[in-house]
């Protein structure tokens, strides 16, 4: 049976296996470990890195984030609400919208603060577009 490498990953070991000998116990215990090594040493690093940049944002402007985006999408479940109300008049919705847009205004002045990585910028981004497709949909006239 002859093992293919289909997943694109790099192979490990000898390039040419035609012109390689196989190898002894102990020369492939000593490549399984440089190979664990290897890979242990980047994975550290990799963690490392994600710390030291989460903890570069003071924790004032996380929770800020934090809070912001839960009102925010507080304001989205109470225009959903009001939207299911069928008898409530299309202009009874404005004050929601307009909050709505000042949350979303509010989340992009956060996320500018954050660096592009940071989970919590991804989160605030993804707060924002929605609440940001809501008003216009509203201002473009879809809920009257």
């Amino acid at each position: 049976m002859k093992i293919t490498n289909n997943l694109g990953t790099p192979a490990i070991g000898p390039s040419d296996p035609k012109n390689s000998k196989p190898l002894s116990g102990n020369e492939f215990k000593n490549f399984l470990e440089s190979q664990i090594q290897s890979v242990s040493t980047t994975a550290k690093t990799g963690a490392a890195a994600k710390v030291a940049a989460l903890s570069i944002v003071p924790a004032a402007l996380r929770i800020e984030g934090l809070s912001v985006a839960e009102a925010t999408i507080n304001s989205l479940e109470s225009l959903g609400t009001a939207l299911s109300n069928l008898q409530l008049p299309a202009e009874d919705l404005a004050p929601l919208v307009e909050a709505l847009e000042e949350e979303t205004g509010s989340i992009l002045d956060l996320k500018g603060k954050l660096p592009a990585e940071d989970p919590l910028a991804r989160l605030l981004d993804r707060v924002a577009t929605i609440s940001y497709v809501e008003t216009a949909k509203f201002r473009r006239g879809d809920y009257q």
